[in-house]
């Protein structure tokens, strides 16, 4: 039962409350005829209707790039300087249930073998407010992987909308209580509105984890002839990895002249060709079917059997943003035969 009524006409207060404590509000707004989360500065900019923003929030966690430290070569050698992170709270508002979830799963790669204080201080100071669906498209498969158009998992404050557009309040975590508490101002008190219906998308009926995942944990599973065929039309673009929650390859570049410069963590992807590619030339994933097989396999194999969390929360971005139309709940279907 929520006790608290988020007020349409309230998110104003919320947002210049926020502001003025020195954090930010990240929501689904426009941006080039696309919803994308951005850093919005009012109600009157963000977007209400619509299924999930094209980009994912991931990204003010985990930037595109960065610079992590800063260098200068003199006649004494190298001298390496590492920049500090002092990230300001970031409340991110309308996130969806299937991709608050992720946050395990990149919580678990960047403090795997060395803790990345560029992720997890960011993380830190991040409150994820989601809306739980009440429209969806052919693309969500959440209920195939587990997950439910409400799950809570990763989030701090669930929200339900109401016929009247407004929200119901359910704190989920500490924190979220204490966010809630400290802008009390811009929520109101025990609310009788009722929420709307969720919207459940039907679970793939011809998909199986258990199969998918015993199957891949079979070396044969690398050779299997069912891979090129599946993953033919890929091109290689990487848009897939890029919109993705969970995805979080990156590559370290030296940018500047030959005395001084930066050292820069930048986005990389496995379905480039030069991903692994070796100083010497070869190519251990030399076609591009072998590259999708390695993020189909780390989604469904690597992530579960490595760090018990979840590689693809069926949020559907990939299938969306495909030029080509590569349906990964497809492979899905054919590895759970």
């Amino acid at each position: 039962m929520a006790d608290k009524l988020l007020k349409k006409e309230n998110l104003d207060k919320l947002i210049r409350s926020v502001n003025a404590s020195g954090g930010r509000v990240v929501a689904p707004t426009i941006d080039a005829r696309q919803v994308v989360y951005k850093v919005v500065n009012g109600a009157a900019e963000i977007v209400f209707d619509y299924i999930l923003p094209r980009n994912s929030y991931k990204e003010f966690l985990f930037p595109q790039t960065e610079v992590v430290a800063d260098f200068k070569i003199n006649k004494e050698g190298v001298e390496l300087t590492g920049r500090g992170i002092n990230p300001v709270e970031t409340i991110v508002f309308g996130a969806r249930p299937c991709e608050a979830a992720s946050l395990a799963s990149l919580r678990a790669i960047f403090t795997w073998d060395f803790i990345d204080e560029y992720y997890t201080r960011r993380e830190d100071k991040a409150l994820v407010m989601t809306v739980a669906c009440t429209n969806g498209d052919d693309a969500c498969f959440c209920t195939t992987v587990d997950l439910t158009p409400e799950s809570t998992a990763g989030s701090d404050v669930m929200l339900k909308e109401t016929a009247g557009g407004d929200y119901l309040v359910f704190p989920v975590t500490d924190r979220g209580k204490k966010f809630v508490e400290a802008h009390k101002e811009a929520f109101d008190g025990a609310a009788k509105a009722e929420a709307k219906k969720i919207f459940y998308p039907d679970k793939i009926e011809g998909v199986d984890l258990a199969k998918i995942r015993e199957r891949l944990k079979k070396k044969e599973v690398y050779d299997d002839g069912a891979w090129a065929p599946l993953a033919r039309k890929c091109i290689g673009c990487g848009a897939c990895t890029y919109v993705c929650p969970t995805c979080h390859c990156f590559d370290m570049i030296d940018e500047g002249t030959a005395f001084e410069g930066e050292r820069r963590k930048n986005w990389d992807s496995c379905q480039y060709d030069t991903f692994t590619l070796h100083a010497s030339g070869h190519n251990p994933r030399d076609f591009q079917w072998k590259r999708w097989r390695n993020r189909f396999m780390c989604k469904f194999n690597i992530y579960p059997e490595k760090f018990s969390s979840k590689g693809c929360v069926g949020c559907g971005r990939c299938i969306r943003v495909c030029p080509v139309r590569l349906d990964i709940t497809e492979v899905m279907e054919a590895f759970s035969k």
